[in-house]
């Protein structure tokens, strides 16, 4: 059975975030209520070309598929993927049934299941100041330029280990960032905090 998604935040998004902000704020979109599974081991790579119609070349990259799912290769044979916020079939509920079946009865090595859901929370981040708040919090530099469409970066975001996307084909300056659920009470305050100084914050809807 595929892990239900949860929100580490669900606690702390309300009412008081529902104002409008500006373009160029920071404004963060917790989208942890959407679906997101993961795979590694030996054969991942082998069996998950079968699955989705594109899995990029090397790791570190992301592609983002036409109904908006993201396939992230975070290592050889390590992917996360996050499910499209406007799709209405799930690809993470999908490959977690799938496997669960199909490794009972293939004689191919396809690697081990990694429920992201039950782990790790999911944010977007978007707005012109971005990059500028992320360079307080975080040593690399997210800036367009040097952080293009579809890299990743596996970092540290305020001595919190974590996974950054940015997006392809999304015309917003925004980024993904996945940290783990323990990490979340101290991660609020951190971003909340930082993004304030540029009049943003969370907002109470996940990104449309």
């Amino acid at each position: 059975m595929a892990a239900i998604a949860r929100s580490p935040f669900a606690g702390r998004v309300n009412s008081n975030h529902s104002r409008a902000l500006a373009p160029a704020d920071v404004i963060i979109h917790d989208l942890s209520p959407n679906g997101r599974t993961g795979f590694k081991g030996v054969g991942t790579t082998d069996w998950l070309t079968t699955k989705v119609p594109s899995i990029p070349e090397r790791p570190n990259r992301a592609t983002t598929l036409s109904d908006g799912s993201i396939v992230a290769r975070l290592g050889k044979d390590e992917y996360l993927l996050l499910n499209g916020r406007k799709s209405s079939i799930s690809l993470s509920a999908g490959l977690d049934e799938t496997w669960a079946s199909e490794s009972t009865t293939s004689a191919s090595r396809m690697g081990y299941p990694l429920p992201r859901a039950d782990s790790h929370s999911w944010l977007y981040l978007e707005g012109k100041s971005v990059p500028e708040m992320m360079a307080k919090i975080c040593g690399v530099d997210l800036r367009e330029q040097s952080f293009p469409e579809g890299e990743i970066a596996q970092t540290i975001v305020a001595r919190i280990g974590a996974v950054i996307i940015r997006e392809v084909g999304v015309t917003s300056e925004g980024l993904h960032l996945l940290t783990d659920f323990a990490s979340a009470d101290y991660l609020w305050e951190v971003l909340e905090d930082a993004s304030a100084e540029y009049g943003g914050g969370f907002v109470l809807n996940g990104r449309q």
